[in-house]
């Protein structure tokens, strides 16, 4: 018989070598801490075989472990002599545990902390300009519930006696405030017909009382800031309640058509009169009167917006709202800190890396409101500094008077 030997170990005569899928291929992956290992097994792997196959790639099994759900695919491969065999391949995630010499040590951690140094604090007259922004959001004078305009007007007068006390304590805190930025956040007034069911029996001030007695309350604040001396912008953009409406509740003319921005424009041709008192109080309706349901002012180098909150509509909320003005690349769009009214409370947001400030109302609150939802929030005015001078979020000392 002939002697084969010589032709055992050809090419055509060795068993085919296993295809392993892509993406699959047996082996170990570790990139710092994590990590992945993969294996082809005709059995699922025990926890005993998984640290076998962890030591035999050179690596710790009490210190590596398998963490979360183990992946798992079948695949078909030809291992030779026309048989096909059923293979399963496992994938698991490492993670690797300090050892005990790498752990930190506690002492060396202490002695960094007994050795760090205070930094020398800057003073606050020297980080750059800020200016004081205040909101009047939601007044809505007129309204009867809440102790109706007498309750207010005495609500009113305890928040600018705080307003007066704020700015003294930032004064004596080192602060150079720049400029004053009295805001009128919308709603101002209650109006007397077309909002809600009700209305006309809950007023006890009529359109053209309601806005002298703003009017007034305006005055008086821009009169207990004057001895300050320091400049002051008085603005604002409308809101849904001082929209001049028809006998259907709609309003019908245009968007600047609106009690919040006329009473403003009023106490500016008041002011006016009198420059040697107000000289330095700066109402210019080109500037600081919202044209459309927006304004966009730069505060001492910071991009400030500021709208009521009627026109936010769907489920998105203002940040929705917000994310669209950005994608339209409207004028709003790009400013760091946005202000709006119209809902009551008070929201502080900075998930989106900007700051969005949603101020609460000086109102009575709202009975059928509450009746319906159960919510209610205490009244405030909220005001903060901006500017270049409060570091990167662009504002600081937030405070609800």
């Amino acid at each position: 018989m002939a002697d084969l030997s010589e032709f055992a170990d050809q090419p055509w005569n060795r068993p085919a070598a296993v295809q392993h899928p892509k993406g699959w291929e047996p082996g170990i992956d570790v990139s710092g801490r994590s990590g992945t290992l993969t294996v082809a097994l005709e059995h699922e792997p025990t926890s005993a075989i998984w640290r076998e196959l962890i030591a035999d790639w050179g690596f710790d099994p009490s210190t590596t472990s398998i963490v979360g759900p183990v992946q798992v695919r079948g695949w078909d491969a030809n291992i030779g002599g026309g048989e096909i065999r059923r293979m399963r391949y496992y994938r698991a995630s490492l993670e690797m545990r300090a050892t005990a010499d790498e752990r930190a040590d506690m002492d060396e951690i202490r002695a960094i902390i007994e050795k760090r140094k205070p930094i020398k604090m800057v003073p606050f007259g020297d980080l750059g300009d800020v200016a004081l922004v205040v909101n009047l959001a939601d007044w809505q004078v007129g309204s009867g519930e809440g102790g109706g305009t007498p309750a207010f007007l005495e609500r009113l007068g305890r928040k600018i006696d705080a307003l007066v006390a704020h700015v003294k304590m930032l004064k004596r805190l080192g602060y150079k405030i720049a400029r004053i930025f009295l805001m009128g956040l919308g709603d101002l007034v209650e109006n007397c017909q077309g909002f809600y069911s009700q209305m006309q029996f809950s007023i006890d001030l009529d359109q053209r009382e309601q806005v002298r007695t703003v009017r007034h309350q305006l005055v008086k604040i821009v009169d207990r800031l004057v001895p300050f001396g320091i400049p002051m912008t008085l603005g604002g953009i409308a809101g849904n309640h001082g929209e001049n409406r028809n006998g259907s509740g709609k309003s019908f003319t245009s968007f600047s058509d609106n009690s919040d921005l006329a009473v403003i424009e009023q106490v500016g041709e008041i002011l006016a009169v009198n420059p040697d008192r107000y000289g330095h109080v700066d109402i210019t309706p080109a500037v600081s009167l919202a044209h459309d349901l927006t304004l966009t002012l730069d505060v001492c180098g910071v991009p400030v917006g500021w709208m009521h909150g009627h026109q936010v509509k769907g489920s998105g909320g203002v940040l929705g709202w917000w994310k669209g003005q950005q994608l339209g690349r409207q004028s709003i769009a790009d400013v760091q800190i946005l202000n709006t009214g119209h809902f009551h409370h008070l929201v502080v947001d900075e998930s989106t890396s900007r700051t969005w400030f949603q101020a609460p109302a000086l109102d009575g609150g709202s009975r059928w409101f509450t009746d319906m939802t159960g919510k209610h929030s205490p009244p405030g005015m909220l005001t903060y500094l901006a500017g270049n001078g409060c570091g990167p979020r662009g504002w600081s000392n937030l405070a609800v008077l």
